[in-house]
């Protein structure tokens, strides 16, 4: 079955927010601290400091769960993210270090398709070539973060880019990105700013994720690659592969999650039975629903999707 999804707002310590309520046609739009929307979310975001809150957990508009409402496993977390400030420098696990540290079955690789991007935005990602794992550490303790943002590779982005963040690679989000962000269903992370560009203090316990400063600095791949390498390995752009739909991330990419893109009379049948479709453009109808720009919904079966009407769908899975 195909369920709408109700907007699910989470809490970051970074500003942005007004480009997702633009995407959702509402009046008064403006950047806060709720700058990201898990869709067919099953996974509990951590805000130290809000621990009574349960924020993350993604719900039907008709007010059913989705966890209640999946069929076998969720292997991916979709969102909707939009930044007013620059991310700050952090990590993701990957499997097997969250196995080991966090007593977790999924890492956090990532991938970021890029709806509405600034004139000059860009993301930092990988070490340069050359950057040891010692001039990154004495980076981090003297919070030098120019030095940190110096030692990342810088890539530009636009409308329509993808790009894949595999675990262990160092990255920041820069200002002006509104993205649908997949991942593996997990907020584990390692944080090596301990304010944000904005100055808001980050908890201790957000940085290491409980697992203390020496073990988070484990969590880095200090490989070194140069931007040419980057955008070889990690940029990936729509293929198409029948009438109307569009591959950008599959198995030659990773085998944690995919993103295809379904547009007006394609007819796809997505490699999970869990997933989400955001629809990016138009209206129309996806399995005889009606459908418009902003519409996010949950599906949990592997029926084939189909889409009419002058509309893109995003797909993931």
């Amino acid at each position: 079955m195909i369920y709408k999804l109700k907007e699910n707002r989470v809490y970051r310590t970074y500003l942005g927010g007004k480009h997702i309520d633009e995407f959702y046609g509402k009046s008064r739009c403006k950047d806060g601290f709720f700058p990201e929307d898990w869709t067919a979310s099953v996974v509990r975001a951590f805000n130290p400091g809000r621990e009574n809150i349960i924020e993350g957990e993604g719900i039907t508009t008709d007010g059913q769960i989705i966890k209640n409402l999946i069929s076998g496993e969720m292997t991916c977390l979709v969102k909707l993210l939009d930044s007013a400030e620059r991310l700050v420098i952090q990590v993701h696990p990957t499997v097997d270090f969250a196995k080991k540290y966090f007593n977790s079955k999924f890492g956090k690789t990532e991938c970021w398709y890029f709806l509405n991007c600034s004139e000059n935005a860009h993301v930092y990602l990988g070490f340069k070539e050359g950057i040891t794992k010692d001039d990154w550490i004495s980076a981090v303790y003297r919070q030098d973060t120019e030095a940190m943002l110096a030692m990342l590779n810088k890539l530009p982005v636009k409308n329509g880019n993808c790009v894949l963040v595999e675990g262990g690679v160092p990255h920041a989000i820069g200002e002006g990105c509104f993205m649908i962000e997949v991942q593996e269903p997990s907020d584990l992370m390692g944080v090596v700013e301990k304010k944000t560009p904005s100055g808001n203090k980050i908890a201790d316990i957000k940085l290491h994720g409980g697992i203390g400063f020496e073990n988070m600095l484990k969590m880095f791949d200090y490989t070194g690659r140069s931007i040419e390498q980057i955008k070889e390995k990690y940029m990936y752009s729509p293929k198409k592969i029948d009438d109307g739909v569009y591959e950008i991330i599959s198995k030659r990419a990773t085998d944690k999650f995919s993103i295809h893109i379904v547009e007006n009379g394609g007819k796809f049948t997505p490699p999970r039975k869990n997933g989400t479709i955001i629809i990016t453009s138009s209206a129309g109808k996806i399995n005889g629903i009606d459908v418009k720009k902003g519409d996010r919904m949950f599906f949990n079966s592997d029926d084939r999707i189909e889409a009419s009407g002058d509309l893109k769908a995003v797909v993931c899975c």
